[in-house]
């Protein structure tokens, strides 16, 4: 397995995550979901937050900035990070198995060897993401946006893709087993093999 970049994009490496914020975070799930539930009209800002190897399962993160986060290796399963912005986030290595990422924004993000089995992320912005060697298995991509996204030797068996662009993504050695793809893609990989031979 090749290694993992943890360099932090350096646009974000001066951002500022409340850091109050991040500690009511890491405090858990039951403590966070409380506290958004107490004031569901404010948008958490966890821009740039370093958050590795953290411990978020079942965390309500909707309509949350976390721009340029640092989530590498995270416990991110179940978590709804439904319309939040984490373009830039560095997500490699995190488990995010059956996470809500619907509408969320993900321009740039790097999630390399992330699990994202049976996750959400219909009508999501993947424009530019790395997903190279992530596990989608039964993920819904249904509507999103993947253009120049990098899905090298990315696991999408099973996973719904109907109506997702795809445009100058690279999926070189993706395996898509049982998956459903947008029409003209379905296509021309029957056409040419997986690997556009």
């Amino acid at each position: 397995m090749p290694l993992m970049s943890l360099a932090r994009p350096r646009e974000f490496e001066d951002s500022m995550a409340d850091r109050d914020l991040v500690d009511r975070l890491l405090g858990g799930a039951e403590s966070f979901n409380a506290w958004r539930r107490a004031f569901p009209d404010v948008r958490p800002d966890l821009t740039g937050a370093d958050l590795t190897g953290a411990d978020l399962r079942g965390c309500d993160l909707s309509r949350s900035d976390l721009a340029g986060a640092y989530l590498t290796v995270a416990e991110l399963e179940g978590c709804d990070f439904s319309g939040s912005d984490l373009s830039g986030a560095n997500l490699t290595g995190a488990d995010a198995t059956g996470a809500v990422l619907r509408a969320a924004c993900l321009r740039g993000a790097d999630l390399s060897f992330a699990v994202l089995n049976q996750a959400d992320l219909g009508e999501a912005d993947l424009s530019g993401a790395r997903l190279t060697e992530a596990i989608l298995h039964d993920a819904d991509l249904r509507r999103c946006r993947l253009e120049g996204a990098v899905l090298r030797r990315a696991i999408l068996v099973s996973a719904n893709l109907a109506g997702a662009d795809l445009t100058g993504a690279d999926l070189t050695g993706a395996v898509l087993e049982g998956a459903t793809l947008p029409i003209g893609l379905g296509r021309a990989l029957r056409a040419d093999g997986p690997d556009g031979d």
